[in-house]
């Protein structure tokens, strides 16, 4: 008997055509999911971050540690996005904090929409202590008041924060028209606000003492979402008496 028939089978039984399609199927299904483990793309996750405990303050940063790093990607604080993600190798990027309250935050890793890697409760935010407090005399104007709150305030008016006073007014000059000073990469830039009128003053601000991410040491005045570092271009928010005030430092006296 022929080992192929007229009717393509070997031995009378088996197809030729489905004998080769079931032969490349059983080769070709170890090679495709070879080359998948092989060009995949393989999943990020996190491993790590430093520090892990940090005082509340402004401008913090952590860096995140982990595996397969990729750009566009993004790091949220429980449900709070950070404010940047800067990657520096598949295993390591810098995270800049959002303005979170004091706790314990689990860390996530997402890519697109899409949640890929969690640390529970991995960063701790630690409160300010209130101390060191240190009294400071700072140069600038109370910006952008119209009608009646021109006339409200005056020397000697003391902004409370948690049942503390954070600032007193020294002296006021005359009123000028209204402006900002805005930062510009290492310009610094005063823009006018029409219709709206600064008064210049000296206050006498209560600040505690807290430390940078470089090491050095810097003095900050407690606010209503967060503290605000004393230094030129600062934006100080005062409750007073009646109601909010807005105070950019010029300059810092002493």
């Amino acid at each position: 008997m022929a080992v192929v028939d007229e009717r393509g089978r070997i031995g009378g039984r088996i197809n030729l055509i489905d004998a080769v399609a079931a032969f490349l199927i059983l080769v070709l299904i170890p090679v495709a999911f070879g080359a998948y483990l092989l060009f995949r793309t393989p999943p990020p996750v996190l491993r790590s971050v430093h520090p892990a405990e940090l005082y509340q303050g402004g401008q913090l940063r952590i860096e995140v540690i982990g595996e397969n790093l990729r750009p566009f990607m993004r790091v949220s604080f429980d449900r709070t996005q950070g404010q940047s993600y800067m990657i520096a190798s598949p295993r390591s990027a810098m995270v800049d904090l959002p303005e979170i309250p004091p706790g314990k935050y689990d860390i996530v890793l997402y890519d697109h929409m899409q949640e890929v890697s969690r640390l529970p409760k991995a960063l701790t935010l630690l409160p300010l202590s209130p101390t060191p407090n240190v009294d400071m005399r700072v140069a600038g104007s109370f910006k952008g008041l119209t009608g009646d709150r021109l006339k409200s305030v005056k020397t000697g008016d003391k902004f409370m924060n948690g049942g503390a006073v954070v600032a007193e007014i020294e002296n006021l000059a005359p009123p000028v028209p209204s402006s900002l000073t805005i930062t510009a990469g290492y310009d610094a830039l005063r823009v006018p606000l029409t219709g709206q009128t600064d008064i210049p003053g000296v206050l006498k601000v209560k600040c505690f003492v807290s430390t940078n991410t470089d090491g050095g040491l810097k003095c900050s005045v407690p606010g209503p979402i967060k503290q605000t570092d004393v230094m030129p271009g600062g934006m100080l928010s005062l409750a007073g008496p009646d109601g909010w005030l807005s105070f950019q430092i010029d300059k810092v006296l002493n």
